[in-house]
């Protein structure tokens, strides 16, 4: 494994990462596109067709989970398991229960604007499935939804073998959603962002997914809105003091199992460390039950950097925006950091119990979006909305001067509809 010297080699380094996540997409655009193509063309027939495909269906199952298949599956968990999910429903409601835009009235002579924020009225819920299965993720998703009070929210997630997941049947009964359908990967996206066949057309469409699944959604990004474009994970750990090079090991692993896209790094001001991190991570690879996946991402995607600038590590880390960091050092310049998609500080806060139990969201911004975007929270679901009266009052005091304006643009009609009020008494 290759260890970059960040001072020496930062534009190597940069245009290696910027290839990686480039490559990703050069991959898949032509299989997203030809899936686009052919379930428009044929609708239900073709997302069928593609479920025997990737999700070894043996039968033809309807795209639309009825009720009793949910319940069914759900029994098959633990009790313990059903605590650990409601568990973690509570923390997720607790964190994004205040969150959101609050409505701002603003005034002045002749004047009134009332800006507030409304639900939009139909969601699609992507949930990632295939090599794992994520209730997390669905969880991630509908309770800010709910919060938000959209009206209808839909589900979709893969299903192996045409079996829904047992934990994300648990989930669903106990967040309460009933519109599931099992339909995965792209197909999912161009189906509810188009209104494909018997699939419902929705409004907006949130969730991480593959590559494929990210590809899609900035595809479809105009027929609906996207949260965000968030494909494989991304997970920088940033080391300035001691620290327990097993612990950054594990943390790296625990990013780079989720497919073997996901990508991962460690900065430190420590040749020693990063050796030592390195030594660990052979060693805790021979015992991972998920080391093909963790293998393929570290050898394609990781990076290990050395560096002796603290401010041009960070500089650099602003201009790349990973999807995670963990900042384990001085963490008085956590402030200067300021685009991941979160920032977990110190040795004891690693991704992982963020992922589950803190309740922040773990829906996040990759590919460097974290530069122009933030993480899913209830505003993802509301929509601004903004409410104007003028009267005679403000005509007196700006009407001739948006007139010549709008003669000054060469806009005829604009300027004689301003005029035509001027001096009403309305």
């Amino acid at each position: 494994m290759k260890v970059w010297e960040l001072e020496k080699e930062r534009e190597g380094l940069l245009d290696f990462i910027l290839k990686t996540r480039q490559k990703t997409r050069v991959d898949v655009r032509h299989t997203v596109a030809t899936i686009r193509d052919e379930i428009i063309a044929k609708g239900d027939e073709a997302i069928k067709g593609l479920s025997y495909k990737y999700d070894n269906w043996d039968k033809d199952y309807p795209l639309k989970i009825l009720p009793e298949e949910i319940e069914e599956a759900a029994r098959k968990i633990a009790k313990k398991d059903i605590s650990v999910l409601k568990g973690m429903i509570k923390n997720v409601r607790l964190f994004h229960l205040n969150q959101g835009a609050k409505k701002r009235i603003y005034k002045k002579r002749g004047l009134s604007v009332v800006e507030d924020y409304v639900p939009v009225e139909k969601a699609l819920i992507y949930v990632p499935g295939g090599r794992a299965a994520y209730p997390s993720s669905l969880i991630m998703a509908a309770v800010p939804a709910q919060i938000a009070g959209v009206k209808h929210i839909y589900v979709t997630t893969p299903t192996p073998y045409g079996l829904l997941n047992p934990y994300v049947a648990a989930a669903l009964l106990l967040l309460g959603i009933q519109d599931v359908y099992r339909i995965g990967g792209a197909q999912a996206i161009y189906a509810f962002s188009l209104g494909i066949g018997t699939i419902p057309k929705v409004d907006i469409v949130v969730g991480p997914g593959n590559a494929f699944v990210d590809e899609a959604k900035r595809d479809v990004y105009g027929f609906v809105g996207i949260d965000m474009l968030a494909g494989p994970s991304e997970l920088i750990i940033l080391n300035t003091k001691e620290a327990s090079p097993e612990f950054i090991a594990r943390d790296l692993f625990s990013q780079a199992e989720h497919d073997d896209m996901a990508t991962v790094g460690l900065f430190s001001n420590s040749k020693t460390m990063i050796k030592n991190v390195m030594k660990e991570m052979e060693r805790l690879m021979v015992i991972n039950e998920r080391k093909d996946i963790i293998e393929r991402a570290i050898k394609a995607n990781s990076f290990f950097v050395y560096f002796k600038d603290i401010e041009k590590a960070i500089d650099f880390i602003n201009t790349i925006a990973p999807e995670h960091m963990e900042f384990i050092g001085d963490e008085g310049l956590a402030d200067k950091v300021l685009y991941p998609g979160i920032i977990y500080i110190g040795e004891m806060t690693p991704v992982a119990i963020g992922d589950y139990y803190i309740g922040t969201n773990h829906i996040l911004p990759t590919g460097g979006a974290g530069r122009f975007t933030a993480g899913l929270s209830v505003d993802t679901f509301r929509r601004r909305r903004v409410k104007v009266k003028t009267d005679n009052l403000f005509f007196e005091r700006f009407g001739e001067k948006a007139e010549r304006l709008a003669r000054i643009e060469g806009l005829f009609a604009h300027a004689e509809a301003i005029k035509a009020r001027k001096g009403v008494k309305r």
